[in-house]
């Protein structure tokens, strides 16, 4: 995860992680779009209740889809909003009224939930999020539209074959620790296989040849083998 440099400076306590919502309740106050957003983030990755009297035309949508994943309470928070709270792990006070999300963040606070602020930064900030594959980057700055200019900006420097290195790097990791007894070894190999230009070139050609090529770094007396059967200008 990238964070702004200020935010460094200043020691603001922010711990960039990656949590599994899988299991963990996620409760939505309010069901306007703003709502819906963060329904439509939240529900891909775990349970999410929205609260609330009414429910915009996309989230009753969103509901019927992730059915699995998202449902919808309706009820008046004005009349009380304690009870939806129970087993919540991570709230969001997502309504048009800024006292009654603020009423919501402190029983929050008191009961040691989550929040995910809409007004101001609260205690969980959603990142913006590019993923390839097994990939996933995190950015997170003060400025929401820097966030975003940077991910684009990843997403045109980053190749294609990202997601094939992570591939082979996974495979290559559990073969190493057959061949390779310390950590510290294996980590290094890992580390000579991805300074390997030609590793990655190989990668745009085949995936067999480059994971050959690769192998030769855990296994040096494989090193003949790296042509597979081709031509030396094969693979040069």
């Amino acid at each position: 995860m990238v964070q702004g440099e200020r935010g460094r400076e200043t020691g603001n306590g922010l711990l960039p992680l990656f949590l599994d919502l899988s299991q963990r309740q996620v409760v939505i106050f309010g069901g306007g779009s703003v709502g819906e957003r963060k329904a439509e983030l939240f529900s891909r990755y775990g349970p999410v209740r929205v609260c609330s009297l009414g429910f915009s035309e996309g989230l009753l949508e969103l509901a019927e889809k992730r059915r699995d994943k998202l449902e919808t309470v309706p009820c008046d928070l004005y009349a009380g909003f304690s009870q939806h709270l129970e087993d919540a792990f991570l709230a969001v006070p997502a309504t048009s009224d800024s006292q009654l999300n603020r009423a919501i963040e402190e029983e929050c606070k008191r009961r040691g939930i989550l929040v995910n602020s809409v007004e101001g930064r609260g205690e969980v900030v959603v990142p913006s999020i590019l993923r390839r594959d097994t990939i996933s980057i995190a950015i997170s700055t003060e400025v929401p539209a820097l966030s975003r200019y940077l991910r684009l900006r990843l997403e045109e420097e980053l190749g294609e074959n990202l997601s094939e290195m992570a591939r082979l790097l996974s495979a290559i990791r559990q073969e190493s620790k057959e061949s390779i007894p310390l950590q510290k070894d294996r980590a290094a190999a890992i580390w000579r296989i991805l300074e390997d230009r030609e590793v990655w070139r190989l990668l745009d050609l085949s995936y067999e040849k480059a994971y050959i090529r690769a192998r030769s770094h855990i296994r040096p007396d494989e090193r003949d083998s790296l042509d597979a059967g081709d031509p030396p200008q094969g693979l040069h």
